[in-house]
């Protein structure tokens, strides 16, 4: 490739000038045309000078209407600049408060996985003592229906149980998403109050028997179905494997369990 000349080089400087340049040339030259008319006049040459008034006026004229339009489209732009500048804070701004409910909806969950845990294990604790009495005192009143002892028994109690925190925060479940509330609804649907069952005279052995295998084989189902609850939140809350929900696996979580048979007597009169 040649190289360019100098006046070529000084050609491509010449047009790359900033329009304001321009300006200043244009006006610099209409201002020497101007007095190129007035040494014409003053020399002899017949110009009217209302000619050379309109002349300069014009070329004026085309300078201030220059710059005006170049002060509008400077407007313009720095209206749309603003306007944009606006749209995107407002899109920052939007993204601020969805990513702040966002942070305030984790973190009521958290609360509310950790509260529900804490609360589980409690009970899970009083489920199996629960179990372990009832069904004790289930295998002592078989014995004594088997050794033919006297029924003395008039009034049973079937222990309850208290959940103040899921009572409180019953609104929130949904929080937990579909699966992980149901589960939680159906364990915690397990509380109740203590009950008494009082008889007018005392029950048979083999009643009081049944009674007590209910109340333990129910209290064991609690216990375990707890047990499970707290590992799915756990699963969330450490990142463990999740083992599925309730009614999936009840039938092998049930299974083990010490069966009602086995603690009244085979022969309840």
């Amino acid at each position: 490739m040649l190289p360019r000349s100098f006046a070529e080089k000084e050609l491509r400087r010449f047009r790359s000038m900033p329009r304001t340049l321009w300006a200043v040339l244009a006006a610099g030259v209409a201002f020497l045309i101007a007095n190129i008319v007035s040494l014409l006049s003053i020399g002899g040459l017949k110009i009217d000078p209302g000619t050379a008034t309109l002349f300069g006026a014009v070329i004026g004229l085309c300078v201030v209407a220059w710059q005006t339009n170049r002060g509008f489209q400077n407007l313009i732009g720095s209206q749309e600049n603003q306007s944009r500048l606006e749209r995107q804070a407002r899109l920052h701004r939007y993204e601020l408060d969805r990513t702040s409910a966002q942070d305030d909806e984790d973190r009521e969950k958290r609360l509310l996985l950790a509260g529900l845990r804490a609360e589980m294990v409690s009970l899970h604790t009083a489920a199996y003592a629960t179990a372990q009495t009832h069904h004790k005192f289930a295998l002592l009143y078989k014995a004594m229906h088997e050794h033919n002892a006297p029924a003395t028994m008039k009034e049973f109690v079937i222990n309850g149980y208290k959940a103040p925190f899921y009572k409180e925060n019953i609104s929130k479940v949904g929080l937990l998403g579909v699966s992980l509330a149901a589960d939680v609804i159906r364990v915690y649907s397990m509380i109740f109050e203590d009950r008494k069952v009082a008889w007018e005279k005392a029950a048979p052995n083999s009643v009081v028997a049944v009674a007590y295998g209910t109340g333990a084989v129910l209290a064991y189902k609690f216990n375990a179905d707890l047990f499970h609850v707290c590992m799915r939140i756990r699963s969330i809350e450490e990142g463990t494997p999740d083992p599925g929900t309730l009614a999936a696996t009840e039938a092998d979580r049930h299974a083990k369990l010490p069966k009602l048979e086995d603690m009244v007597p085979a022969k309840l009169v």
